[in-house]
């Protein structure tokens, strides 16, 4: 007998002005998202990360004061209870908790490294990484494969994905490189469900790139790079920007005809990824042929500046947040043809920047 689906989920989304963390609660039959709480964090609070069992929510920040805060997730009402905050001393733009439970990985933007920290630390508060590997030009994530044997990194930079082998006893040790050539700027990184493919975002095109993954040496090869979005055949290639803070900015006029996209996820079943573009402030719809080949089939309009979504745990609902928009949304997602629909849109807070999605009850014993 086929178990019933939650009743409901929780999202959690980072608002990196306010400084917190908001907590929603979405209708997992109907998609109507209701605000329920606000977590404080600090400053910049940025890249978010669930533990495997969804019993622990972890959530970096990148102001002044540096942290790993570590929140216990109640399974029944969604709530935050907040346990160690561990300083750190990177920047990290991508938090990543490995499948198996052990490690904490870390990209940082401006330091050009990543870093890895064990779970156990971070939870008693010590925050010192276990490794730190720097010549990472422009790091902007890293993920772990589902058996925790490899890890790949994108180098914005260097137009380069770093491939690394896992150690069980916590250490990272490079295995490969591959180039997706210059000015393609690799941001965010997902796999397929099954792990097979491994698809990689381009921040300067929009398009994305998917590569074939040998589960047993965790080699990459090229497979296929997505044509760019037709509504986005207005915009140029974009470029490595500078952080915020430094005093040297591009001028804004030449970047509103930039490129800029950020995040991407895979639906569930595999059939389609989903990126957001910054710029035009759109969500992009691709179709994932049986050999990880893409077709954009469309874009739909969202929060302004969609810098994080995410997609439900059953497919059936996308949340998306927008840096500048005070408003969380909600779309159903047609099984079909993976089009869009918006059905609900919440107050939220500023700066809004990464989503997290739990199910109700998730990780209870």
């Amino acid at each position: 007998m086929n178990q019933p689906g939650p009743d409901r989920f929780f999202v959690y989304v980072a608002n990196s002005q306010d400084g917190d963390i908001g907590v929603f609660h979405l209708d997992a039959r109907t998609g109507a998202l209701t605000r329920h709480a606000r977590v404080a964090a600090q400053e910049n609070v940025m890249p978010m990360a669930l533990s495997p069992d969804r019993r622990r929510l972890y959530a970096a920040t990148r102001g002044r004061d540096k942290r790993l805060n570590d929140y216990a997730i109640d399974a029944q009402t969604g709530d935050l209870a907040p346990r160690a905050q561990t300083p750190i001393e990177s920047s990290l733009a991508y938090l990543c908790a490995e499948p198996l439970g052990r490690f904490l990985l870390g990209a940082s933007y401006g330091e050009h490294r990543v870093s890895l920290y064990r779970v156990k630390d971070v939870e008693s508060g010590k925050g010192e990484p276990l490794q730190v590997i720097g010549g990472i030009e422009h790091a902007h994530a890293i993920i772990v494969s589902a058996d925790g044997r490899f890890a790949y990194a994108s180098s914005l930079g260097s137009n380069r994905v770093f491939c690394f082998a896992l150690e069980d006893e916590g250490r990272l040790v490079e295995i490969g490189t591959v180039d997706l050539g210059a000015g393609f700027g690799p941001r965010h990184l997902r796999f397929s469900p099954r792990g097979d493919v491994l698809y990689v975002l381009s921040e300067f095109r929009a398009t994305v790139a998917a590569f074939t993954r040998d589960a047993t040496t965790g080699k990459l090869t090229a497979l296929h790079v997505s044509p760019r979005a037709a509504d986005l055949a207005h915009l140029n290639d974009g470029f490595a920007r500078p952080n915020a803070a430094d005093p040297v900015q591009p001028d804004p006029a030449v970047l509103a005809k930039l490129v800029w996209a950020a995040d991407i996820h895979v639906s569930p079943d595999g059939r389609f990824v989903y990126a957001s573009e910054r710029t035009s402030s759109r969500l992009l719809t691709l179709r994932a042929a049986q050999d990880g080949a893409l077709e954009c089939v469309a874009t739909t309009p969202t929060e302004t500046q969609p810098r994080g979504f995410r997609i439900d745990p059953t497919g059936r609902f996308l949340v998306a947040c927008g840096e500048k928009s005070p408003h969380v949304s909600v779309y159903a997602i047609d099984a079909a043809s993976g089009a869009l629909t918006p059905v609900s849109r919440s107050e939220g807070g500023h700066g809004a920047n990464w989503v997290e999605i739990v199910a109700a009850g998730a990780g209870q014993i």
